[in-house]
C-alpha cells in the first residue's frame, strides 16, 4: 500500500484513530497509575571455595551454585526469614526471586515490596537464612559470603513515565491501523467508490447477495425468489442498452479475474434480462474449459462451439423457456480452447450480427488462460465481474491492462454485494415488484366489485367515501335506497398483474 493512500485514510476516518489513540493512552495511564508503586532490593552472595585435606572444594562449587536459588525461594526458607525481618516490616511482606550465576559462582537474591525499606530488608534476611542453612566449610568445602548489602532502592520498579511513553507511541500505530481498517470496511460496503477511485472503470450494476448459489433465470425472473436481484438484473440491463451502441446488434463477453466470482450466473441473468424485452439473444458458451452455461439455462449439453461450421453451431442452438434466448453450448473440445475461439468465434459472432441478433457470450476468467482477450477484441462490450466479498484492485488492475491492450470497451459488474437496509427494502418505499397470483376482481351479481379481506380493510383506512346527492324519493325506483345521500362504492383496486 502506498504512503499517499495510507495518510488518505487517516484523514478521512480520523476519530476513529484518535479514538484509538485515545483509548491505548487510557489503558496505558491505568496500567501505570492504578498499581501500587513496587520496590525491588537486591544484594549479592558469593560461593567461595574452602582449602581442605582432600581438596573436593573447587570441585563441589560448581555443583553447589545452581542449587542455591531453590533454598533461597523454598516456602520453609521465605516463612522462616520472614520472622527475622524487622517487626514494623513484618506486615507489609515481599516476594523473594533468586538466580545463580554459574560462571561468577554468585547467587543473586531480590526483594520486591511496596516499601523501599522492606525491600531491602528482605533481601538482607534472605541472603542471612541461605547462609544460616549451609554446612560447615571444614566439612562442604565452600563457605557463602553475603558481598554486596541490600540498601533502599530510590526508584520504583515499575516507572510510570517508561509506560505512559510506550502506551503512547502503541496508540499511534494502533490509530493509524483502526483509520486503515475503518477504511476498508468502508471500502467493502461501498465498492462503486472504491473502483471508480482507484481503478477508473465505470460500475454497470450491483448484484445483490442472494440465499442460492449461483440463482437461475428461471428461479429469478419465472418464480421471482430473489426480487432484490431480480430488480438489480433488471437496472443492469438498463445501464446495458445506455452503454451499447444504437441497434439491436450487439456483443457481450462476460468474465472475471479469477474462478468463482459469479460470471455465468451474471450472464445468464443479463441474457435473460436482455431477452424479456422482446430482443432476439444468443448466448454462447466460450468458457471451453468449464462449461456451465448449459446449466444455468437449463438446457442439455451438446454440439455447440467446438462445431467445424457455423451452420452446424447455430443448428445447436438450444432453445430456453424464454422464446427470444437461444443458448449455444460449448461442445467437445478437440483442439486448444484458444485454436478454437480464434477460427470459430468470429464467424459466429459475424452470423449473429447479420440476424440482428444480441451475442452474451460467457467467457473463461481472465487470470490463467490465453483466450479471454482474443473474445474481448472481438465484441462490443466487455463485463468483468468482480466478487465484492474478496475485491483486489492490484488483481483488477492488472486484469484490465490484459484488457486494454486489447482495445476492449470494458464495464464492471460487483456481485455479492451486501445492501444496506434501505437498499433492501427500497429508498423510497416502493418495495420490489412480485407478480400477482390473483386476477383483477370481478364484479358481483350487483354490479359492486368483490373486494378480499386485505382489500375491505385498505378501503376503511383510506379515509371516508366520497357522498354524492340522489335523486328524490318520488324519482326512485321501487326497491332502491331512499336516503338523500349515499355512500358510492370506491374504485375497484387496480391490482392488475403486477403489484408491490
Amino acid at each position: 500500500m502506498e504512503i499517499r493512500q495510507i495518510i488518505r485514510d487517516v484523514r478521512r476516518n480520523a476519530v476513529v484513530a484518535i479514538a484509538a489513540f485515545v483509548l491505548c493512552v487510557l489503558v496505558g495511564a491505568a496500567a501505570a497509575f492504578l498499581p501500587a508503586k513496587k520496590y525491588t532490593a537486591s544484594t549479592l552472595v558469593a560461593v567461595q571455595p574452602v582449602n581442605i585435606p582432600s581438596g573436593a572444594g573447587p570441585q563441589v562449587i560448581p555443583i553447589v551454585t545452581p542449587q542455591l536459588p531453590e533454598e533461597v525461594t523454598s516456602q520453609a526458607n521465605v516463612d522462616a526469614l520472614r520472622a527475622s525481618v524487622p517487626t514494623p516490616y513484618r506486615g507489609i511482606g515481599a516476594s523473594i526471586t533468586s538466580t545463580a550465576d554459574p560462571g561468577s559462582f554468585i547467587v543473586t537474591i531480590e526483594a520486591t515490596s511496596a516499601n523501599a525499606t522492606a525491600a531491602s530488608k528482605y533481601a538482607n534476611a534472605a541472603a542471612k537464612r541461605l547462609i544460616a542453612i549451609q554446612p560447615t566449610p571444614g566439612t562442604s568445602g565452600y563457605q557463602l559470603k553475603q558481598i554486596v548489602a541490600a540498601v533502599p532502592p530510590t526508584k520504583p520498579a515499575n516507572p510510570r513515565l517508561p509506560l505512559l511513553l510506550g502506551t503512547a507511541a502503541f496508540g499511534v500505530i494502533l490509530g493509524v491501523f483502526a483509520a486503515m481498517w475503518s477504511a476498508g470496511i468502508r471500502r467493502r460496503l461501498n465498492r462503486v467508490n472504491e473502483v471508480k477511485e482507484r481503478i477508473g472503470a465505470p460500475v454497470l450494476g450491483e448484484i445483490p447477495r442472494v440465499s442460492m448459489p449461483g440463482p437461475r433465470p428461471a428461479e429469478l425472473f419465472v418464480k421471482h425468489s430473489e426480487p432484490l436481484a431480480m430488480e438489480a438484473f433488471q437496472e443492469l440491463r438498463s445501464n446495458l442498452l445506455i452503454s451499447l451502441p444504437p441497434g439491436a446488434s450487439a456483443a457481450i463477453a462476460v468474465t472475471s479475474c479469477d474462478p468463482g466470482e459469479g460470471k455465468t450466473s451474471v450472464a445468464t441473468n443479463i441474457a435473460w434480462a436482455l431477452a424479456a424485452q422482446d430482443r432476439h439473444v444468443t448466448a454462447i458458451d466460450c468458457d471451453l474449459r468449464k462449461p456451465a452455461l448449459h446449466t444455468q439455462m437449463g438446457v442439455p449439453f451438446g454440439p455447440g462451439v467446438t462445431s467445424r461450421r457455423t451452420e452446424d453451431a447455430l443448428a445447436h442452438a438450444s432453445r430456453t423457456p424464454n422464446p427470444h434466448l437461444d443458448v449455444i453450448p460449448a461442445g467437445i473440445i478437440d483442439r486448444h480452447p484458444s485454436d478454437i475461439v480464434s477460427a470459430h468465434l468470429p464467424l459466429l459472432i459475424e452470423e449473429l450480427r447479420a440476424r440482428n441478433e444480441t451475442t452474451v457470450i460467457d467467457c473463461p476468467p481472465l487470470v490463467g488462460v490465453a483466450e479471454t482477450v482474443l473474445i474481448a477484441a472481438m465484441v462490443d462490450l466487455v463485463i468483468v465481474v468482480v466478487d465484492a466479498r474478496r475485491f483486489n484492485p492490484e488483481r483488477l488492475q492488472q486484469c484490465l491492462l490484459r484488457l486494454e491492450g486489447a482495445n476492449a470497451n470494458v464495464s464492471i459488474v460487483l456481485n455479492r454485494v451486501r445492501f444496506n437496509r434501505q437498499r433492501r427494502d427500497g429508498a423510497y418505499g416502493y418495495g420490489h415488484f412480485r407478480r400477482s397470483e390473483t386476477p383483477p376482481s370481478a364484479p358481483a351479481a350487483n354490479g359492486a366489485p368483490v373486494r378480499s379481506r386485505n382489500q375491505r380493510a385498505a378501503v376503511e383506512r383510506s379515509g371516508p367515501r366520497v357522498l354524492r346527492p340522489q335523486p328524490d324519493e318520488a324519482d326512485t325506483p321501487a326497491g332502491t335506497a331512499t336516503s338523500a345521500m349515499t355512500a358510492l362504492p370506491d374504485e375497484p383496486e387496480r391490482s392488475g398483474y403486477w403489484r408491490h
